[in-house]
């Protein structure tokens, strides 16, 4: 990994990033916009699975999910302005690394849903009570998405791993 984070921090886009007065600013304000309508949307929407806010159709909550997948992007794209930047700052950081693995249990977890009970959970009415299924799904992803904001939050102050 060392290998990786000397030659990032030699390339021409690190070092913009890294000297330039307005990126980083612009980039950490663009993460949290992203991380709003992700996690306000996404958490939304677990709850939902989890038997909250029944008067609300889960297809109607589900409808919301593009802008969260937008939000996504743009904590993907700032993400990785962040890590290009400062590389160093990450590779050996075991809170980059929780975040990651928050991340991939998130994602595996819409993919389970998707594939599994998604359909048949979408065609539930208002009112409707969901399935033990899909209430744990909803708890996965909500835990997830808040390993994700916790250990994103909390990297400046877990700091090395070795």
């Amino acid at each position: 990994m060392d290998a990786l984070v000397a030659w990032l921090q030699a390339t021409s886009l690190s070092k913009a990033i890294v000297f330039s007065l307005w990126v980083w600013p612009l980039a950490e304000t663009l993460h949290f916009i992203g991380l709003t309508l992700l996690i306000g949307i996404v958490g939304f929407f677990d709850l939902r699975l989890m038997g909250f806010f029944r008067r609300v159709s889960l297809e109607g909550a589900h409808d919301l999910v593009p802008v969260a997948i937008a939000g996504f992007g743009l904590n993907l794209l700032t993400g990785i302005i962040f890590f290009v930047g400062h590389p160093e700052q990450y590779v050996h950081n075991v809170g980059w690394w929780w975040k990651v693995g928050c991340l991939v249990v998130a994602g595996a977890n819409a993919g389970v849903f998707e594939m599994t009970i998604g359909k048949q959970t979408m065609a539930l009415g208002p009112n409707a009570d969901t399935s033990m299924a899909a209430k744990a799904i909803g708890l996965v992803s909500l835990v997830a998405w808040f390993g994700v904001l916790y250990f994103g939050r909390m990297l400046p102050f877990i700091g090395d791993a070795y």
